[in-house]
Formats: C-alpha cells, structure tokens, sequence
C-alpha cells in the first residue's frame, strides 16, 4: 500500500474530529456519575508528574509544586528517543533544581526503560500518517506506565498515590496524541482496569486547573520569565545533537512560543 498523503491523514483528523466536545462530554459525565467529579486537585498529596525536561512538563512541575503543595514523584521514561542523551540531561537538571527549589516536596525521580514506540515493524509506518497523527499510541503507552507506578509506588510511601499529572497544554486540546479527549480516555481506561473510581490521569495546564481557559506554549515562556525558571534547559529539539536544530516541529513550535511571549 503507497503512502497517502499528509493532506488525506489531515481529512482523516476532520472527519473523525467530528463530534469531539460531545465525547469528551460522553467521559465527563461517566466520571462524574461514578464519582462525582472530573477532577479533584491533588493538595498535599503524592502525585506522578511525567516529566520529560521539556518545557511544558518543566513548568507543571513548578506550578505542582508550589500552587499546590504536592509531593512529586517525577517519572521520566527512557524511550530509545535520538534526543534521549539530552533530554535526560535537562531531566537530570530539574530533579536537582526543585529539590532545591522546594525542599522536601520532590521525593524521587523514576526512570523506566521502556522503547516507544517498538522498533519492531517501524519501517512500514506511512511517514505523512506520522507528521499528522504521531507516533501510535506513543503518549498513551507512557501514561499507562505512569498510572502502573502510581499502583507500585502508594506501597513504597505508605500513601495512596491516585493522580497522574502530564504536560499537555491548549495547543494540544484537539490533538489524536495529547489532548483532552486521549487524556480523560487513559483517565476513564485506569479506573476501570484498576476497578477504582478514585484514579486520576488530567493534563492541569489544558484545562482551568491553575489558569481559566489553560495555558498556551507562549504562557509557559512568560512563567519562566515571571519565576526565573532557567527556561534555557529544558529540551525541545528531537534531534541528536546538544545545539537545538531550529527546524524540528519541537523547535519550530519552540521558537513560535516565544515570538509570540515577546
């Protein structure tokens, strides 16, 4: 089968988008009908931020930490990524930063090594399907495996550890990989493999958790500004290489956020 085109898979987004605000809707009321609420913030609980030294993941941390008094356990997975080398270097980097930061409050950071996507069959994915869509269910593993060492962990700390933090944000409310949708069907798709309702996987910088509305990538550059968060090490660029590429849809997007924060 040839490739289609990235204009088909964009069609594709159209027409199975159709509807989106209704199925979140759809997750929202099976949530609310079960236990009452969509979301509860987790003040002064143990939570998992998957944290991947990435700008986004960077700034929920900070707002975790010090909106709501959190105790974080960071979770970073080792994805056999080509920026791996670098991206684990900015991991490395904040861990040490907000413990010293905000002294007690950071309690571990996890490393898993767990390839994303599996390699094996790799060269027959339609590269125009991967631009458009992703890598298949690349963020969906990751959250599940976060929502596992929420399980393991609640025995280590002799707590229960119920909420799952991620860093998407409203630039990806729509997104088949990041958004709102994906984010409460892994929080729904917990409950029930768990077989408890009190399980949350929410994504606070999308929806009005800390700011109405949620928060932009241009937000998050202007936080860093307001908080002096060393912005410059977290790690965007996909490539292999320790100099930003410019040209990677991490960079690009990167650079637009902050045009657009001046």
């Amino acid at each position: 089968m040839s490739p289609m085109s990235e204009e088909y898979w964009f069609n594709q987004l159209k027409i199975n988008g159709a509807g989106y605000p209704d199925r979140v809707d759809d997750i929202k009321r099976i949530l609310v009908n079960a236990r009452g609420y969509v979301f509860e913030k987790p003040v002064n609980e143990h939570v998992i931020v998957l944290f991947s030294g990435g700008m986004d993941s960077t700034v929920l941390v900070d707002m975790v930490l010090k909106q709501w008094k959190c105790k974080v356990i960071l979770l970073y997975i080792r994805r056999d990524a080509r920026n791996q080398v670098y991206e684990e270097e900015a991991v490395d980097f904040f861990s040490a930063y907000y413990v010293k930061k905000y002294p007690g409050q950071v309690i571990e950071t996890v490393k898993l090594d767990i390839q994303i996507p599996c390699r094996v069959n790799r060269e027959y994915l339609d590269k125009n399907r991967q631009h458009v869509m992703g890598l298949p269910m690349r963020n969906a593993i990751m959250w599940a495996n976060a929502v596992t060492q929420a399980v393991y962990l609640c025995e280590k700390y002799n707590t229960t550890i119920r909420t799952v933090l991620v860093g998407s944000l409203r630039d990806d409310s729509d997104s088949p990989e990041s958004g709102y949708l994906s984010v409460l069907s892994m929080c729904l798709h917990a409950c029930v493999c768990l077989g408890t309702w009190n399980f949350q996987v929410n994504a606070p910088l999308m929806d009005n958790s800390f700011v109405v509305g949620g928060m932009f990538k241009k937000d998050l550059v202007k936080y860093c500004k307001q908080e002096g968060i060393p912005i410059e090490k977290t790690r965007s660029c996909f490539l292999e290489k320790r100099d930003p590429c410019g040209d990677c849809l991490a960079c690009k997007k990167r650079a637009a956020a902050f045009a657009e924060a001046k």
